[in-house]
């Protein structure tokens, strides 16, 4: 049985880092994808936009999708179709074709999340212990190695096209390989609905979700910038701020399930919050270039976690089914990915990036705040 039980986590772990790597491939050619175009910076930015709108497009929907079909059956379809509109990107030779292929690539990869979020829910059930923030590891590890694999193809002058047709393959071997692993989701209640309005507590998640994903985000896009003031050398570019808060939070979601256990779920979102708020802090107050990488690698951590102990709490909800109670705290939660980076970029434009940056540690603090408002999972 244990046999059984830990190569299901194997086989849903495979996925998330499938996943992973699907998505870095692509951002780790947008420079190729820009040249290509012949892109300024605002066309650029305006095709991108498409992507996050098709992501927020599927959150309605995905819910009674994984709902109705199951999650086995969604994540496997979801993944194939991630591995081919990834393919279509790189051969899409209109910005219309571009624009219709990354709007679909937002839509399929938000589908998926839903889903191997779902299965991995249901596959924690049966192995009886928190799997979900090493499941969400395995989507960063998949990140890094896209990163690496990116620059390689890069290096080698292989074409963007061989190089997601490589990546769309891997994920498809993979795919078809391990579905047989995956778990039918078991019997939820029937009072729970698909469609209805978040209850306070799912809000109070969301909001949660909010704050850290506005948090992530404003590292991704700002970090480096920062961490080039700290040095005093605005000629310089390095992603070294950026690497130590996307490694922290890789480490922190392989303990965050062992933190879980040992601590509880309230207990660990606290913590998130409180490292956030600390890390941001010390970055911000002192600009030595060491204190500045240990404080992103603080905050790095204290986000690592609290996507997935937010999923697991949400799929608890009595009112509705784990799926659609997903779908709901995501659809608050990517608001902040969608308006965090531009809403730090405006007041740096005003006051100055330290300053605008003060927002993640008052997002660390509201974290830790909204905790004591969680009710305590009866299971």
């Amino acid at each position: 049985m244990f046999k059984k039980t830990s190569t299901k986590q194997v086989a849903i772990s495979v996925y998330f880092f499938i996943c992973g790597l699907i998505f870095s491939s692509w951002a780790s050619r947008i420079p190729a994808i820009k040249d290509y175009f012949s892109f300024n910076e605002a066309e650029l930015g305006a095709v991108l936009f498409t992507l996050p709108l098709g992501a927020l497009s599927a959150l309605p929907l995905s819910g009674w999708i994984v709902h109705k079909f199951g999650s086995k059956k969604i994540s496997f379809f979801s993944l194939i179709f991630y591995t081919i509109s990834l393919y279509s990107i790189s051969i899409a030779t209109s910005i219309t074709a571009l624009s219709i292929a990354l709007f679909l690539f937002g839509f399929i990869g938000n589908l998926a999340n839903i889903s191997m979020n779902t299965q991995g829910l249901s596959i924690q059930k049966l192995l009886n212990k928190p799997i979900l923030s090493n499941l969400h590891a395995m989507w960063s590890i998949g990140a890094f190695l896209a990163a690496a694999i990116g620059g390689w193809t890069m290096k080698v002058d292989f074409t963007t096209s061989v190089h997601f047709l490589i990546i769309a393959f891997i994920g498809m071997i993979s795919c078809f390989s391990l579905i047989k692993w995956l778990v039918k989701d078991q019997q939820h209640d029937q009072s729970q609905k698909i469609f209805a309005l978040p209850t306070k507590e799912l809000t109070l998640l969301g909001l949660i979700c909010f704050c850290v994903a506005m948090s992530e985000g404003a590292m991704a896009d700002w970090s480096s910038l920062y961490y080039r003031m700290a040095l005093q050398n605005l000629q310089k570019i390095s992603t070294t701020g950026y690497t130590a808060f996307a490694f922290s939070m890789a480490i922190g979601r392989f303990m965050g399930d062992r933190l879980v256990q040992a601590l509880g779920y309230k207990r660990v979102l606290a913590i998130n919050g409180l490292f956030i708020l600390v890390g941001m802090t010390l970055s911000l107050v002192f600009q030595s270039p060491l204190i500045v990488i240990i404080g992103f690698s603080m905050v790095g951590l204290g986000v690592s976690s609290v996507f997935p102990v937010v999923y697991i709490l949400a799929a608890k909800s009595p009112s509705m089914a784990p799926s659609a109670a997903l779908a709901a705290v995501s659809s608050v939660g990517f608001t902040g990915f969608l308006v965090g980076p531009p809403i730090i970029g405006f007041i740096a434009h005003e006051t100055g990036l330290r300053i605008a940056l003060g927002i993640v540690a008052l997002l660390g603090l509201i974290i830790w705040m909204l905790t004591f408002r969680i009710k305590s999972p009866s299971n």
